[in-house]
C-alpha cells in the first residue's frame, strides 16, 4: 500500500471540473484547497505502478497546469528497509577476506573508447 500527497496547480477557469474529474473517478481525496488553482490530493494505490499511473492520470486531466509529489509513504520502502537491515553491510566481495586473484573488473573504459568514433556510432 502506497499513500502520497500531491499538489496539484490548476487553471482558475478549470478548477472545479478538476476537483470532480478527481474525486468521481476515484483518483484520490481532495481534502483541501485554495479555492483557486491549487489543490491537495491524496492518493492510495496499491504499489509505485499503480500510484505512478494515477499522477499521470490525474496530469492529462484538461486544465490542470501541474502535480508535484510533496510526501510518499511506501510499504515497498519498509520491506527494503528490513531485507537491508537483516543483510550482511559489507558484500563478501568487498571483504578482506577474499583474495585479490578472486576479484574480477568486467569493465575497460580503453576498449570501450576504440570501439566508438568520435560521434559515437560503433566502428
Amino acid at each position: 500500500m502506497n499513500i502520497s500527497g500531491l499538489v496539484v496547480r490548476v487553471r482558475p477557469d478549470s478548477f472545479e471540473n478538476v476537483v470532480r474529474a478527481i474525486e468521481e473517478r476515484g483518483l484520490g481525496e481532495v481534502p483541501t484547497h485554495d479555492g483557486e488553482s491549487k489543490l491537495v490530493v491524496v492518493v492510495e494505490a496499491e504499489d509505485t505502478a499503480a500510484e505512478m499511473i494515477t499522477y499521470k492520470t490525474i496530469e492529462d486531466i484538461p486544465g490542470v497546469l501541474s502535480v508535484e509529489l510533496a510526501y510518499t509513504y511506501s510499504e515497498e520502502f519498509d520491506q527494503a528497509r528490513e531485507y537491508l537491515d537483516n543483510s550482511d553491510p559489507v558484500p563478501e566481495a568487498l571483504s578482506d577476506d577474499v583474495p585479490i586473484e578472486k576479484i574480477r573488473y568486467g569493465g575497460d573504459v580503453r576498449n570501450w573508447m576504440r570501439r566508438y568514433s568520435s560521434s559515437g556510432e560503433e566502428e
